[in-house]
């Protein structure tokens, strides 16, 4: 009996829609025109400038508008329900719908100004086997999803999980390029999502024994198992290998960096850097002090192939001869105090001469205002003979604060009179408001 209840709750069949309507569903996903091929380009171009400017958010609004999930799953389920009919439709879809996509995104990334491949355009290039478990499991979630009577939040998680669009438009950002190891990998990892998302989808319907549409002999259903299985060893086979790779690189960068801890306590050895570059399973180090001995790079090289199952290189440099150099140090030192103190010198002669042309400048500029002022002054006091114009402080009276004063000297060839002294001051307050002025008159001897 116990058997039994679990067995119910994990029945799909409970709350599966009515077998015409997923088959309408699905078919409405194979269409090729009209709103799908907008949107399709809509999303192209929302995943190229995501990648472009390396937006995660606006990467995973491009995977929910997309329409590319449907041909995929259209495929496999026809394989499932021996429709060929909507297989051949779907691929015609998909085909159009890859070639539209790689044409948008090459010519997006062609006129773009950023050149520079980002953090999530380079994750787009190297699928390995979790890929291919991301794409069957998101397939297989995508196509129960569809099969439910009641809209579920799943379609949309399954398209961000699955990734289709992003690698597209990662593989027109190769071409664009010319970069075919860009477009090599990002393809691949399309093509992977798309097998593999089909192949789950022919598995639930199975599974859900969904009815035939068709009537299939024995020599086509081989044929169809044949190329069903090409596909899936042709995309498994290479995705294996890479994950087999990512995991022997995760296990060297893991060895190397407990053996440099190891060195960096080890009070007999001077670790001064040390570089770990997992795919050429390379360790680099920078030694100081005594010299180690000349098996000691191939002794390093074998505790790091043990735990890694491959062969490993140590590289080592050493600086300074049995001992660290005391002398050259110091000499290195003055030296770099030396230059620090000449770039210090050299930056406050640098400014000092800034200040001196700014000053000449500002002196010239009072010259020629003097030069205008006077120009101006003689025109209605042709008794104007020189003009000096200085600038000042003034004390406030029972204040400790002071006002500037601009003090103004003029020299006359007569006596002004009362009401032109007035008129003149009125004048040179109105020009250089709010400076306070002070005007002092003499007359020329």
């Amino acid at each position: 009996m116990k058997g039994l209840r679990v067995l119910r709750l994990f029945d799909l069949r409970r709350d599966q829609r009515e077998p015409d309507a997923i088959h309408e569903a699905i078919e409405a996903g194979v269409q090729a025109a009209g709103t799908n091929l907008w949107v399709l380009i809509f999303a192209i171009f929302v995943a190229s400038v995501g990648l472009n400017v390396n937006s995660t958010a606006v990467i995973i609004g491009a995977m929910l508008i997309s329409p590319l999930m449907g041909p995929i799953v259209a495929i496999g389920y026809g394989a499932g329900v021996n429709d060929f009919g909507l297989i051949k439709r779907a691929l015609r879809t998909l085909g159009l719908f890859v070639f539209i996509s790689l044409t948008t995104a090459t010519v997006y990334f062609a006129i773009s100004p950023l050149s520079q491949a980002q953090s999530e355009l380079l994750a787009r290039t190297s699928p390995t086997l979790w890929d291919v478990l991301i794409a069957f499991f998101g397939g297989a979630a995508g196509i129960v999803a569809l099969t439910r009577r009641e809209v579920s939040n799943v379609v949309p998680g399954v398209a961000i999980a699955t990734a289709l669009m992003p690698p597209l438009c990662t593989a027109g950002f190769g071409l664009a390029s010319r970069n075919l190891s860009y477009f090599g990998g990002a393809f691949y990892l399309f093509s992977i999502n798309a097998v593999f998302i089909a192949f789950a989808t022919l598995s639930v319907v199975k599974l859900l024994r969904l009815p035939s549409r068709g009537v299939v002999d024995d020599a086509v259903r081989r044929r169809t198992r044949l190329a069903i299985g090409v596909a899936v060893t042709a995309m498994l086979v290479p995705s294996t290998w890479l994950a087999y790779r990512l995991v022997q690189q995760e296990f060297f960068a893991a060895a190397a960096g407990r053996l440099v801890r190891d060195l960096s306590a080890n009070q007999s050895i001077v670790l001064l850097a040390s570089d770990i570059d997992a795919r050429s399973r390379t360790l680099s180090l920078t030694l100081g002090g005594t010299p180690p001995p000349d098996d000691f790079a191939e002794l390093l090289a074998a505790r790091l192939s043990g735990p890694t199952s491959g062969a490993a290189t140590v590289r080592i440099r050493q600086v300074g001869g049995d001992q660290l150099d005391m002398a050259s140090l110091r000499r290195d030192l003055q030296r770099d105090l030396q230059r620090d103190l000449f770039s210090s010198t050299t930056q406050e002669l640098q400014q000092r001469v800034r200040e001196l042309q700014l000053e000449a400048s500002t002196a010239r500029t009072a010259q020629i205002a003097r030069a205008q002022l006077l120009t101006e002054l003689q025109a209605e006091f042709p008794e104007a003979v020189s003009v000096t114009v200085a600038q000042g402080d003034q004390r406030i009276p029972g204040d400790s604060l002071s006002v500037p004063v601009l003090v103004v000297h003029l020299q006359v060839s007569r006596a002004v009179t009362a009401t032109d002294e007035r008129r003149l001051r009125a004048r040179l307050t109105s020009r250089f408001a709010p400076t306070r002025v002070e005007l002092v008159i003499t007359r020329q001897r």
